[in-house]
């Protein structure tokens, strides 16, 4: 059974993929079988990224999903901040952080558990910025040196 945190970002994920298949909120939130008040946060949410997306493109037309601020992302409010005072302005930095297998992991900063740094690689992940995924032979090489080339 998920924690409400986890329910709730769940819903969110759920409801960008309902919403860019050109679903109404009513829809969404009939289907998922969230209250009025769930709703407004997941509007609030898709929203704020939906503005920041349009507010990079028009500053910087060739702009990346990478240079999306961390401050303007779906991550929660607390986190996000913390995020942004650890000196982490874009989605980018968060990535090479991520990747970063010299460095700790996020859950070494102050006020990030394990919980707060799984919701950093989802994002990650949904906009493909996750890295690892791409590179299979360095994750097999990681769990088995032997095999390195």
């Amino acid at each position: 059974m998920l924690s409400p945190s986890q329910q709730a970002h769940t819903n969110l994920e759920d409801a960008r993929r309902l919403r860019a298949d050109g679903q109404s909120y009513r829809q969404i939130g009939r289907r998922l079988g969230l209250s009025s008040g769930q709703l407004g946060h997941i509007r609030r949410a898709l929203k704020r990224e939906k503005a920041a997306r349009t507010r990079l493109r028009s500053r910087a037309p060739d702009a990346t999903d990478r240079d999306l601020p961390v401050a303007q992302s779906i991550l929660p409010a607390g986190l996000r901040r913390g995020l942004v005072a650890a000196g982490y302005r874009t989605l980018g930095d968060l990535s090479d952080r991520v990747g970063d297998r010299t460095r700790p992991g996020l859950e070494a900063l102050p006020g990030i558990g394990p919980h707060k740094a799984e919701l950093v690689k989802r994002l990650l992940d949904q906009y493909g910025l996750l890295p690892g995924s791409e590179d299979l032979q360095a994750a097999i090489e990681l769990l088995f040196p032997e095999l390195s080339v």
